[in-house]
């Protein structure tokens, strides 16, 4: 009986902490909703199946400590496979090759501010895709997430300059920023960007827009 209860307990944690860091590109990128609720949900796992784990392991006579360990385990694991399908249509998160096309850089100089910004498309047409809004300010280069394209499905045409893709607009907040995507993006966005703490927020969208 030990020996079920190490056993399962070691897969499950390698297996969760594998799948944290796939998720969230080793805990680099900002989380989709999706992305959020598979955390939330093996991040309050992971110590409730070690505790149960040990108290198990010292009450090996009782079945029933072991019995709801492995249920534990089976429900959380159930659970987040069946969220990654329904989000990505597939049902484990896994490392993707990095086939990234990017808009080309952008120069913003507006009242005193000055600093470059391109839009990068990570494995654009599959469901591991990922947009994310390239700042470099004062010498350092910042990745925010923008949630742009909804599904795999979504199209664009490559960019001849950056504002086919992208365009920043200042607000009275030098740190915060309107973002719109452009006519070669065929999911019509717009958002309100924190520069210093990347924190986003969708304003308005309008998806399936007219190729150009």
């Amino acid at each position: 009986m030990k020996k079920l209860i190490v056993l399962s307990t070691t897969l499950y944690t390698v297996a969760a902490i594998v799948a944290l860091g796939f998720i969230s590109n080793w805990f680099r990128d900002e989380l989709t909703f999706g992305e959020s609720a598979i955390m939330t949900t093996l991040i309050l796992s992971l110590p409730t199946v070690l505790i149960l784990a040990i108290i198990a392991y010292w009450n090996e006579h009782n079945q029933w400590l072991t019995l709801l360990l492995v249920v534990v385990i089976l429900g959380s694991s159930a659970y987040v496979i069946k969220t990654h399908h329904d989000a990505y249509g597939e049902w484990l998160p896994s490392p993707a090759p990095q086939d990234v096309e990017t808009s080309g850089n952008a120069t913003f100089n507006n009242n005193g501010q000055n600093f470059s910004y391109r839009l990068e498309l990570h494995n654009p047409g599959s469901v591991a895709h990922r947009e994310f809004l390239i700042v470099t300010r004062d010498g350092k280069e910042r990745r925010i997430r923008l949630p742009i394209f909804d599904d795999a499905r979504s199209g664009y045409v490559s960019a001849k300059t950056p504002s086919d893709w992208i365009v920043l607009q200042a607000t009275e907040d030098t740190n915060i920023y309107r973002a719109e995507t452009g006519r070669f993006l065929f999911a019509h966005k717009s958002f309100r960007v924190n520069l210093q703490t990347g924190k986003v927020i969708v304003l308005s969208e309008k998806t399936n827009r007219e190729k150009p």
